[in-house]
């Protein structure tokens, strides 16, 4: 029986991924949720207007949700939402998590473990920098950029919305594994569901950055993990020795005092404090320990992002979904085996009419070889993005290159979330080559008003041509 997918990326106005996909095939329908959130924590009036919308599309029927991995611009609405999503007269949910949030799995208890020591130690180090150094602006902002980080821990936003998630479904998850392949629940031919990731080999897990050649081996898991406690120790060990009783500029951290040279003649000392040689100096380098951590616990859950891929069996299209997947990941997937089938991962890339763009567009996100093997002819790529935000934060998202590779790869049917203009009548185009005339009557646009933001653009994928 052939099948369709409906696809439809809600727009949080903000930074976040949301997307409501309803699989029909004959009498049958399925409806999966992948992924609720925002990056801004203000954003608690939309993300229940979406909780709303989708009840009102669902009614009471099972909902099934997938959450790709911890992070708040991911998960923030379950939080925010939740409640609603529950529904009345208690209908079925059901929750999808990766293999790593399971307490069974070793890999995910060395992340966990090393997220709960991060945040254990940032709890000790903020007030310290703070109270010391928060006159200083560069600490000053850079404090206020490590807020953008949230990770696994018990005490932070995952850990609390995954307690929501399990209230809403109301029985234990479905942990799914790399090579998981099994038919869409509910339809009983018409879709089948292939586990791409997160990767069981730890230097896959942890290779994070696009080598120039692909070839770059990332360092093993465990190792990489104490190094970082090890840095952060030692940055915690600075600020707890600081005498507080002897006046000290900023400047003078992390050095001893008895290294500082006050001989105004001393030739080497003129030319450190030289202005020409400013650059060379290295008074600050030591702030760069405060975010090194974060970036890299962030980057880590990015590249733990359960991965799927859905298959229209009649007609063979592929929807790919990959959270936040880091090249790590990505590389994996030409390895994997399926279980009780012949399939590939090179082979479902392939046949990718549907991409939803790993972490909004973040140049490590998308590995180059994965993007090209994806089916010229067909291929639609939606982009959960608000550059405004993305851009207020720093984020290395939406580079202009990576634009124009997916511009060009897809012939320009490429969906932003934030380039639909305030009537609904037609996409910014981010380059003059970009076409999306054929997408006409596939791609529906709902604003409930002519003036709130439009809520959601839904395409539809069939197994027909």
């Amino acid at each position: 029986m052939p099948a369709t997918a409906n696809i439809r990326m809600y727009n949080q106005n903000n930074l976040g991924d949301c997307f409501l996909i309803r699989f029909t095939s004959g009498e049958e329908e399925a409806y999966l949720l992948i992924d609720f959130g925002s990056y801004e924590g203000t954003n608690a009036k939309r993300e229940k207007e979406i909780a709303e919308d989708i009840m009102k599309t669902i009614g009471n029927k099972k909902l099934t949700i997938v959450l790709t991995h911890q992070h708040k611009d991911h998960l923030s609405g379950f939080l925010t939402a939740g409640d609603i999503l529950k529904g009345k007269n208690k209908p079925e949910r059901e929750l999808w998590l990766s293999y790593l949030d399971s307490e069974t799995s070793k890999e995910g208890n060395i992340i966990r473990s090393a997220t709960e020591k991060y945040w254990k130690k940032n709890a000790k180090t903020e007030p310290l920098l703070k109270k010391n150094f928060g006159h200083v602006p560069k600490v000053k902002n850079m404090i206020n950029q490590k807020k953008g980080f949230d990770l696994f821990s018990e005490g932070q936003t995952g850990g609390a919305a995954i307690t929501k998630l399990l209230e809403i479904a109301g029985k234990k998850p479905r942990f799914l594994t790399p090579g998981d392949a099994f038919l869409m629940p509910g339809i009983s031919k018409g879709v089948k569901v292939y586990v791409l990731g997160p990767p069981f080999d730890n230097k896959q897990l942890t290779k994070m950055n696009p080598g120039k050649d692909e070839a770059v081996i990332g360092l093993n898991a465990m190792a990489e993990l104490a190094n970082m406690d090890l840095s952060g120790s030692l940055m915690l060990d600075a600020l707890n020795s600081l005498d507080t009783q002897t006046p000290f500029e900023e400047s003078d951290f992390p050095f001893n005092r008895r290294f500082f040279d006050t001989d105004p003649a001393n030739p080497i000392k003129a030319a450190y404090e030289d202005p020409d040689n400013d650059w060379r100096k290295i008074e600050h380098d030591w702030l760069s320990e405060i975010g090194r951590l974060s970036l890299y616990m962030d980057k880590l859950t990015n590249n733990t992002s359960l991965v799927l891929a859905f298959e229209l069996v009649e007609s063979k299209r592929v929807l790919l979904f990959v959270g936040d997947a880091q090249i790590g990941n990505w590389q994996s997937w030409f390895n994997i085996k399926f279980k009780k089938t012949a399939v590939t991962g090179e082979d479902l890339l392939k046949r990718t009419v549907l991409y939803k763009a790993g972490h909004h567009s973040s140049h490590n996100a998308t590995l180059k070889q994965g993007l090209e093997l994806m089916n010229e002819k067909e291929l639609v790529i939606m982009i959960p993005v608000n550059e405004k935000v993305s851009t207020k934060f720093g984020f290395a998202m939406l580079k202009p290159e990576m634009l124009r590779g997916y511009h060009r790869k897809s012939k320009g049917r490429v969906l932003r979330a934030d380039t639909i203009e305030q009537d609904g009548s037609k996409f910014q185009l981010d380059f003059p080559f970009a076409t999306r005339a054929d997408l006409k009557d596939r791609l529906t646009i709902h604003q409930p008003n002519n003036t709130d933001p439009y809520l959601w653009m839904e395409l539809t994928v069939k197994d027909e041509d």
